[in-house]
């Protein structure tokens, strides 16, 4: 029997899509592309913007049409919040955030009985981390190691916290061990990542993600570390000593998210800090490591946004001076506080400084990659073919070269030509 499967938004999404479908596999199932028909197809849902709304509708309808005889599977962000508009789709499987490690029992149900079933819990109430574990992956250079789920921050335009529920960190035990085995099988980075992966520890009381990082650290042959993503007031003193003492380990690579450079805009949002809190901490990174990719997520069009405010916050970008910058406009989410808020900026206004942000960003990161033309990083191949290998340097360069190396290996590369989103290399004899 076949399985495919489509995984959209972030990486712990596709972390417990592989997870999902490794069980599959190892009954015996092959994998095939989502766009051929398969006995069971799954869908991993995401639900951070309409946009990925329109997106989750979208691969389910397309799932629907070519898999007619098959099981059609939803799990993720928007089945959770929205069950019974997935289920107006004619989904045979529904479940959410939770229940994943039943999802392959529910298929096989579904494959004998032609009977489908909903299974979507109230996130409110867990406080349990769910173990489901990745064991290999399919293309073996990078490896994702999910440490936590959940967020407690309530941003007033998310709705991730109602989709996800509340912290819940992973044993550090289970952590360890993945890696272990991720290590063994070759895997030269692996990222940790979380809905808010800053966050692990934070209810398991004193014992925190500085700690995890230091029982990591421990683990024989470790590849290169990549953090997916941290908040600026995760970076504590104690972390930044870790990567201080560490350089070696840890990739000079953090994207940490501002969402707007307005202070204003920034209270409205309920984040937790100021641009003059943000601004330190990005110094304080560079300290450590000076020419570290900082990159970030960026919003415009939030409710109340001026003219002026929006000035103010592309000025504050341009003094960080991102590596790179994913700018996306304001949207409206039904669980969310901001939905609500008066003075709703218009859709012309936004794209226009959705334009204006993402000029700016294709001028920094053009500028921060023009620093290494004619200095050497190490490039991870994901892709080599007909001559000509692709990677992500340990500063999350994206560089296209000659060479005749293979997928998961470290090359040293010389950057001969800057440019976005990727640069131009040479191997280095």
């Amino acid at each position: 029997m076949k399985v495919s499967y489509c995984s959209l938004g972030c990486k712990v999404n596709e972390y417990e899509a592989v997870a999902v479908i490794n069980k599959f596999i190892d009954a015996g199932f092959t994998l095939v592309p989502f766009h051929e028909p398969a006995d069971v197809c799954i869908i991993n849902t995401c639900t951070v913007t309409s946009t990925s709304d329109a997106k989750s509708r979208k691969m389910i309808r397309r799932a629907q049409r070519r898999n007619r005889n098959g099981v059609v599977a939803v799990m993720g962000c928007f089945s959770q919040l929205h069950p019974e508009e997935v289920k107006e789709t004619g989904a045979d499987i529904i479940i959410g955030t939770s229940n994943r490690q039943l999802l392959f029992d529910l298929c096989l149900k579904a494959l004998e009985e032609k009977k489908g079933q909903v299974l979507v819990e109230d996130m409110k109430q867990g406080r349990e981390y769910e173990e489901i574990k990745v064991e290999r992956y399919q293309s073996q250079t990078r490896g994702y190691i999910k440490i936590e789920d959940g967020c407690d921050n309530f941003c007033s335009y998310c709705e991730i916290p109602y989709a996800r529920g509340r912290v819940r960190s992973r044993k550090a035990e289970e952590i360890v061990n993945e890696i272990k085995q991720l290590t063994a099988l070759g895997m030269k980075e692996l990222v940790l990542t979380g809905i808010n992966t800053g966050a692990y520890g934070k209810d398991l009381g004193d014992f925190g993600f500085a700690d995890l990082l230091k029982e990591i650290l421990k683990v024989e042959n470790l590849g290169r570390i990549r953090i997916s993503s941290l908040e600026v007031t995760q970076l504590t003193e104690e972390l930044l000593r870790i990567f201080s003492e560490n350089k070696e380990r840890f990739c000079p690579h953090f994207h940490v998210p501002l969402q707007n450079g307005d202070d204003e805009i920034l209270k409205l949002m309920n984040r937790k800090y100021n641009t003059e809190e943000y601004f330190k901490k990005i110094q304080e990174i560079r300290k450590v490591f000076p020419e570290a990719n900082i990159t970030t997520d960026y919003m415009v069009g939030f409710p109340g946004e001026t003219t002026e405010h929006f000035e103010r916050g592309r000025e504050f970008v341009r003094k960080v001076g991102f590596g790179e910058m994913h700018v996306f406009p304001f949207s409206p989410r039904p669980h969310a506080r901001a939905k609500d808020f008066p003075n709703q900026v218009d859709g012309i206004t936004k794209r226009f400084r959705v334009n204006e942000m993402l000029n700016l960003n294709q001028e920094m990161a053009l500028a921060y990659r023009e620093k290494f033309v004619g200095r050497t990083v190490e490039v991870l191949v994901e892709e080599a073919e007909h001559g000509i290998a692709f990677g992500h340097s340990e500063n999350y360069l994206e560089v296209s070269f000659p060479a005749n190396a293979r997928s998961n290996e470290l090359v040293r590369v010389e950057i001969v030509k800057a440019d976005y989103p990727v640069s131009i290399g040479k191997e280095k004899a």
